[in-house]
């Protein structure tokens, strides 16, 4: 028995060794993780809330008590359209404990989510939130950093947060 990825889903192959006929079962879909990653204090929390508003506004909908509200403008949400379930998560500073990346990213795979958007802070002491992505097999990181001035901080996120949504 073996696992192939292919087109997002893991399939379980099956040679039955007397008569040689292979057969193939779906086990479950691979979530794949674009995850922006940066400083603390660098855009990824805003440029998210931004994606998610792009999300909304392109007709993806809210899928019913899947919303969280993490405190300090960071939320948790499941997002359903055009045959696609998508889960965002605007916190990424913690590596252990109830607000752990680790923990939103299984949080959001009991959704089924066919891609997961997070942010990860990345710095000292920081590795473990990206390890916990890279736990993943279908995993992308953005670099999100600082504005070179308050001027440009808006145009920075958003054009950030573009990217990401040509990445969906």
């Amino acid at each position: 028995m073996r696992e192939l990825i292919g087109d997002l889903l893991y399939y379980i192959i099956h040679i039955n060794p007397i008569t040689n006929f292979l057969t193939y079962t779906k086990a479950h879909k691979i979530m794949r993780i674009i995850a922006l990653e940066g400083q603390s204090n660098s855009g990824k929390t805003q440029t998210l809330n931004l994606v998610y508003a792009f999300l909304l506004k392109a007709g993806y909908t809210q899928l019913p008590h899947a919303f969280l509200d993490l405190m300090n403008d960071d939320c948790l949400d499941v997002l359903q359209g055009f045959g696609k379930t998508i889960g965002i998560v605007t916190q990424g500073d913690y590596a252990i404990g109830q607000y752990a990346v680790k923990n939103h990213l299984m949080h959001l795979k009991s959704f089924d989510c066919d891609i997961v958007i997070c942010a990860c802070t990345i710095g000292r002491n920081k590795q473990k939130i990206r390890d916990a992505i890279m736990a993943y097999p279908d995993y992308r990181f953005i670099t999100k950093s600082k504005s070179k001035s308050a001027d440009l901080v808006r145009i920075d996120n958003f054009n950030c947060a573009i990217h990401i949504m040509n990445m969906i």
